[in-house]
């Protein structure tokens, strides 16, 4: 009988120990597939500045005439691993994606400092370039990683990244929440709205369609306002106040431009 039993318990031992083993097994099969290759870098934008994976784009127009240039951050970041020391990069401008010239941009320093895995990378950007007229099409500067003695260029699909800027207002991701109330975008109905009102973007109306009816309510009685005041003769805006299309500006449901 305790021959019989020993050998029942030593089996439950063994068909508990068997799943570990395994899994023993599969990490060290695993350990193959770490990263073992050169620290390398890969590009990125920074999402309180509403980047996108690929590129992030300001507008001048949001911020008064005062505002000459805006910084924004491209954000490096390591695939490897932290090292005590501070690492350099190098970042090239891709010609074939660029629009501005060297003067129409500052590029702060390409270091990624010790014990870091990201590293924020300054780009200076000026509201006039010496090519285009921000006024009517964005600059574009698109930036790639070069590999360097420190640093390889890793994830070939993140290897480059855009920047644009203008000097045009820009349709806000938030348009839609009200679009129906307002009517679609345009430069004259977002410049009413920032003017009067001082919204650049509608998340806060987001469901709450009460306020959004409101709001479509305040706007038409700030056109009206406008549009009866003949102090605003000779305004560059129009009076009355004119959309893109050179027509009346209109706030209302449904409106097709």
């Amino acid at each position: 009988m305790k021959k019989v039993l020993y050998k029942k318990v030593s089996l439950g031992v063994f068909a508990l120990l068997m799943p570990l083993a395994c899994l023993l097994i599969m990490s060290c099969e695993n350990d193959a597939y770490l990263y073992k290759g050169k620290d390398s870098v890969w590009l990125s934008g920074d999402p309180a500045q509403e980047a996108t994976t690929d590129s992030v784009l300001y507008s001048f127009k949001l911020y008064g005439s005062d505002v000459v240039e805006q910084t924004m951050n491209l954000i490096v970041n390591l695939t490897g691993d932290a090292t005590s020391n501070d690492r350099t990069f190098k970042l090239e401008v891709v010609n074939e994606e660029t629009n501005v010239s060297p003067g129409d941009y500052e590029i702060g320093a390409t270091v990624l400092p010790a014990g870091k895995y990201q590293a924020v990378v300054p780009i200076k950007v000026k509201r006039t370039a010496s090519s285009i007229d921000l006024k009517k099409v964005a600059a574009k500067l698109t930036l790639r990683v070069v590999p360097t003695d420190d640093l390889g260029a890793g994830r070939t699909e993140r290897e480059k990244y855009s920047i644009l800027w203008c000097d045009y207002l820009v349709k806000p991701a938030t348009w839609g929440i009200i679009e129906w109330y307002i009517g679609p975008f345009s430069q004259a109905r977002f410049k009413f709205i920032i003017d009067f009102t001082g919204y650049t973007e509608f998340s806060e109306f987001d469901g709450d369609y009460s306020r959004q009816i409101g709001f479509q309510g305040l706007l038409i009685k700030l056109l009206n306002q406008y549009n009866s005041d003949p102090a605003n003769e000779g305004r560059e805006e129009g009076w009355p106040y004119l959309n893109d299309n050179g027509e009346p500006l209109e706030f209302g449901e449904g409106l097709s431009a």
